[in-house]
């Protein structure tokens, strides 16, 4: 897809101009001039359109003004005039599936809503209401109603925006518009691709099943044909779904979602009507369902919730279909998309209702779990309703699910489509079109087939999936339509928003446990429980379809740019457009750029006319050549980093499990030197911290220090700075991810310890078994290019950082002091026994806080300016992302020494006595997700701190044959670099010992070198307080080092290392 910021959704109408010359057509898809989308532009309908037939001709606009709009259509300056000037013709929209007709309407939006508003997932509504009761179920339903219909009006009122002249015809263009593109992706991308396709297979399961069922309703038992299996059935459906899908485009279905809104409408009328006409059945009860349990009861109410969630559907498609219709300034889109949208969800409303009312009333409590209101109908009224009744609702569900697969298919067969057309600026053939759809639909039909029990993490990977019907949407409005703040409408949408957000991490909670407390399997995640249908005439095994299917969205291609001669990497950067310093004003022209040779007399890069000759700036800006290699290594090969950005980076690598040995040291300092040595040494990091970040970019010599080494060398010397940082950098990077795997894997162990319990029959893997799973995924997730691109990844391992860090300390908080609880701080025997024990203390302390040596590469992915340089944003990251740390480290300290007092473990501090004082008495899903937040942030910590290993390895190739890495190598360079970390893991797993007296050499990369390099670089005034503090600070530091660096050869020497190569613990 093109540029959302250059690019109109939707394809624009060459406007005849009345001109001498007639210059030549631009290129652009035949088709697309007979496509009724050329009748209007996206937010203006030209006055001349209609004047005469003819060849369309578009006037070639001068390189001085882009814009398109004739002078005398509106005022010079006006809102609708700086609106258009970004609509130019995006050629791709004209050969895609969703945007290829634009002639949609208000009938076609709602047959296309109502098709996708009503699934299967709506009959299991009177299961929430047996949970809630009467009067919350209903207030639930009519809530959520409310909620996802106001969210859908704010997605069919952002859908083109007349600020920026801009139609959103897909989700993900919207969210990446909205959040970033990076951030819009992470956010977005997951969930639309998996409800895109995860509907898509199980529609196959529920059509394929309800076929097989069908046809034992026909038989009766009196057929001498063969029965096909249910895998046959699923093959027989997904043929007529694939035949189904060669229909063109989103706009040539509208026949066959007529179609399935109808029969949906059908099967949810049937089945509510026979349920109330049959009465109540025998000993009916509306008392809610109380499981025993607390635990159990606040999940069941998670469940109830989500229950009714999961019922509305469709908000992932509403921008897709409404990109279907023309649009223009005095007939915009909004107005016939939003008269469908009211009209069908009218009748969604008309089926919902019923169908959860008059199930609860005509079942109530004895309501299936699974199946809902179909398993009822055939397990209370089978066999006294008339079997055409029961033949018509499978028709009709059957032809519901044929019908649905098509407009969710749509979004993916776009997806697909795109990456052809974006790589060969083409439309799809004919029979690439055919192969794609067959290759999706027989894709589907495999999932369905090879992975039935993918319905089991329905309500986790739902709970990821729906903030893009509750939330998003409302985030959305505001960072879009900027509503006054504090006005009702700025409270409605953040209170939504943020209630949104908080429902899908409860059902994210919920999913999790239901995962870990009970034994999943394809048997017991069926939507009818096949023991409950076993008779005849009954439905069929669909134990492979979830009870809450959910709805797919479409992904957005990535914008392609024409590459120029040098490395071609860079000229997608960002930090081209800048220059290390300096803003081009020309940095936003259009066309490809071109790096000017510098000649030798003069290294100046700056044009005369911007600064007076020989003004600071102009000497600041000497050395700001452009480095090639820069744009081909990956910390610095993408420079569109943010404050959000940072402080992803900056969470996921600075909070580690070594944080959880903190009350050790209490233990040995007490309440008042642990809290005091606490507090001194995370202001004295953090100052280091912004020392580091001030330090990042030099206004006296022009130059970005992008990583450590860098700075070290050009503050020490070529020579004395690499041997000063180099070997402590490099094992601070190679020796977390070796430390990593062991964590990593060790942990996984123990997960599939917990979530076993002793009932798997599965052979264990052994501990370097569970080491080799670990690095698999570690390498795996390496492959991402570069620094900017692991974002996402840095946000997660933040969040399960976080995550486990409150965990731990919550429980062993909640579960009270551990008895005879004694707070006296440990002595030693022996006088130098006690020293070291205090020094012991002190290095733990100053080992919580990591990350230093990652701070300036994460300050080198940001575009830095003269007036916007990369420190501010930097700065307001480590300030947010260390205000989450010490919300996580002080805790943990304070409540686990208060805790478990001088009993804490020494080794493995508060996770070993989380297992060892409250293993037996704390939930097993509360156990099983701590094991799965540590495993994914040692996942997410592998990626950001082996990004400077891959750098520094990268950074040999393209220094020797002056040319980025081919794509292969990277693979062999990072592969090579998680299984040799793998290797020393197994190969020496005795190496934790040094740990010590390597930490102590490493030291002076967070305390001390920084204060020395503000000295060196920023030359304070000497003897003032600045100048004292650092000297102060820097030589403490070295101080602290070398007492640490001795500790540890005592250690060494005094206790002896137990040798055991390749046999780790």
């Amino acid at each position: 897809m093109g540029e959302v910021d250059e690019v109109s959704s939707a394809p624009i109408t060459p406007r005849p101009v009345p001109v001498a010359h007639t210059p030549p057509i631009t290129s652009a898809p035949p088709s697309q001039f007979h496509s009724p989308s050329l009748t209007r532009s996206p937010l203006l309908h030209s006055p001349s359109s209609n004047r005469r037939p003819g060849p369309v001709v578009i006037p070639k606009t001068p390189n001085k003004s882009r814009n398109i709009t004739p002078r005398f259509l509106t005022p010079l300056g006006s809102p609708i005039r700086k609106a258009l000037r970004l609509t130019k013709l995006d050629p791709q929209d004209a050969w895609l599936p969703i945007t290829e007709s634009r002639n949609g309407n208000a009938y076609y939006a709602a047959f296309h809503t109502l098709c996708s508003g009503i699934g299967i997932q709506a009959l299991v509504l009177p299961v929430a209401f047996a949970i809630l009761g009467w009067a919350w179920g209903l207030i639930a339903v009519v809530l959520a109603f409310i909620w996802q219909l106001y969210t859908l009006y704010l997605l069919v009122q952002l859908h083109e925006s007349i600020e920026t002249g801009m139609r959103y015809s897909r989700y993900i263009q919207l969210a990446c518009a909205t959040f970033g593109e990076k951030l819009g992706k992470w956010l977005a991308l997951f969930p639309i691709m998996y409800l895109a396709g995860g509907t898509c297979c199980a529609l196959i399961a529920i059509g394929g099943s309800t076929m097989k069922t069908f046809f034992e309703i026909i038989c009766a038992g009196t057929c001498t044909a063969t029965k096909l299996t249910t895998v046959e059935w699923y093959l027989v459906f997904t043929c007529g779904a694939v035949l189904l899908s060669q229909l063109p485009n989103l706009n040539s279905i509208a026949g066959v979602s007529l179609i399935g809104a109808i029969t949906a409408v059908g099967y949810c009328t049937i089945i509510w009507v026979v349920s109330v006409t049959e009465g109540r059945v025998a000993n009916v009860s509306y008392n809610p369902v109380r499981a025993g349990s607390q635990k159990t009861r606040v999940f069941d109410l998670l469940n109830a919730l989500g229950i009714v969630a999961f019922a509305f559907r469709g908000h992932n498609l509403i921008l897709e279909i409404q990109a279907t219709m023309p649009s223009s300034e005095k007939h915009p889109s909004r107005v016939p998309m939003w008269t469908g949208v009211k009209f069908s969800y009218a009748l969604i409303a008309a089926c919902l209702f019923p169908l959860a009312i008059g199930g609860y009333w005509a079942y109530g409590r004895d309501i299936p779990v699974n199946g809902g209101m179909l398993a009822a109908l055939y397990q209370f009224h089978g066999q006294d309703t008339a079997p055409w009744v029961l033949g018509l609702t499978s028709i009709f569900i059957i032809i519901n699910a044929l019908s649905s697969f098509q407009i969710y298919g749509m979004p993916m067969f776009d997806d697909m489509e795109s990456k052809y057309t974006t790589r060969f600026k083409k439309p799809c053939p004919w029979w690439l079109r055919v192969i794609i759809r067959c290759m999706f639909g027989y894709g589907c039909f495999f999932v369905a087939v090879a992975i039935p029990f993918l319905g089991s993490f329905a309500g986790l990977i739902g709970g990821i999936g729906l903030p893009v019907t509750l939330a998003y949407p409302c985030f959305m409005w505001l960072k879009i339509k900027k509503p006054k703040v504090y006005s009702p409408l700025w409270w409605l949408n953040w209170v939504l928003g943020v209630l949104g957000m908080c429902l899908s991490g409860l059902l994210i909670a919920a999913g999790v446990y239901v995962t870990i407390d009970t034994e999943e399997n394809s048997e017991n995640s069926c939507l009818v429980n096949r023991e409950t249908l076993s008779s005849k005439g009954k439905m069929g095994e669909v134990d492979e379809v979830s009870s809450a299917p959910i709805t797919p969205r479409p992904a957005s291609v990535a914008p392609t740019l024409a590459i120029t001669s040098a490395p071609a990497s860079q000229f997608h950067s960002p930090s081209l457009s800048r220059s290390p310093l300096l803003h081009s004003p020309s940095s936003n022209r259009p066309g490809p750029i071109v790096v000017q040779k510098t000649p030798n007399k003069s290294r100046n890069i700056t044009p005369r006319f911007l600064t007076p000759l020989g003004s600071p700036i102009r000497k600041a800006l000497k050395l700001t050549r452009l480095d090639p290699q820069d744009a081909w290594l990956p910390i610095t090969e993408s420079r569109n980093g943010n404050a959000y950005y940072a402080a992803f980076h900056t969470l996921c690598s600075g909070i580690g499990i070594q944080a959880l040995v903190l009350p050790v040291a209490f233990a040995i300092l007490g309440w008042a030197w642990g809290m005091i040595t606490l507090v001194l040494a995370f202001i004295w990091q953090l100052y280091t911290l912004y020392l580091l970040v001030q330090l990042h970019e030099s206004v006296e010599t022009g130059m970005r220090y992008s990583r450590y080494i860098q700075l070290a060398c050009a503050t020490f010397g070529e020579r004395l700075g690499k041997w000063l940082a180099l070997f402590p950098i490099m094992y601070l990077a190679g020796g977390t991810c070796v430390a990593l795997i062991v964590i990593g894997g060790s942990t996984m162990k123990t997960f599939f310890e917990i979530v076993c319990a002793g009932t798997c029959t599965a052979t264990k893997l052994t501990t370097v078994e569970w080491y080799l799973v670990f690095t698999c995924g570690a390498v795996l997730l390496s492959q991402l290019p570069n620094l900017n691109s692991i974002a996402g990844v840095s946000l997660i391992g933040a969040i399960t950082a976080v995550g486990y860090c409150t965990i731990i300390w919550v429980v062993s908080v909640t579960e009270g002091r551990v008895p005879n609880v004694s707070y006296n701080p440990v002595r030693a025997g022996k006088q130098i026994a006690r020293a070291f024990d205090l020094l012991n203390a002190l290095g733990i302390v100053a080992f919580a806080f990591r990350g230093h040596n990652l701070i300036l590469e994460i300050q080198a992915t940001m575009p830095s300016s003269e007036k916007h340089p990369s420190r501010v944003p930097m700065w307001s990251g480590v300030k947010f992302s260390y205000a989450l740390i010490a919300a996580c480290i002080f805790p943990l300290a304070i409540g686990g020494y208060w805790a478990y007092g001088r009993d804490i473990p020494v080794n493995g501090g508060m996770l070993a006595a989380l297992y060892m004082f409250h293993g037996q008495d704390t939930a097993q899903w509360i156990l099983g997700l701590t094991s799965v937040f540590i495993i994914i942030n040692a996942l997410s910590s592998f990626q950001i701190y082996g990004m400077p290993m891959f750098d520094d390895m990268e950074s040999k190739y393209t220094t020797r044959f002056k040319k980025p890495c081919t794509w292969w190598l990277r693979v062999i360079i990072r592969c090579m670099f998680g299984y040799g970390c793998f290797f020393v893991a197994v190969a020496i797993p005795f190496l934790g010992s040094f740990a010590g007296l390597i930490g102590g050499i490493g030291l002076p990369v967070t305390l001390a070198y920084p204060c020395f390099m503000w000295l060196k670089i920023k030359k304070p005034k000497a003897y003032s307080s600045t100048w004292w503090l650092n000297w102060i600070l820097g030589v403490l530091g070295m101080g602290l080092s070398g007492i640490l660096i001795a500790a540890g050869l005592y250690v060494v020497i005094d206790t002896g290392i137990q040798v055991s190569f390749f046999k780790p613990h």
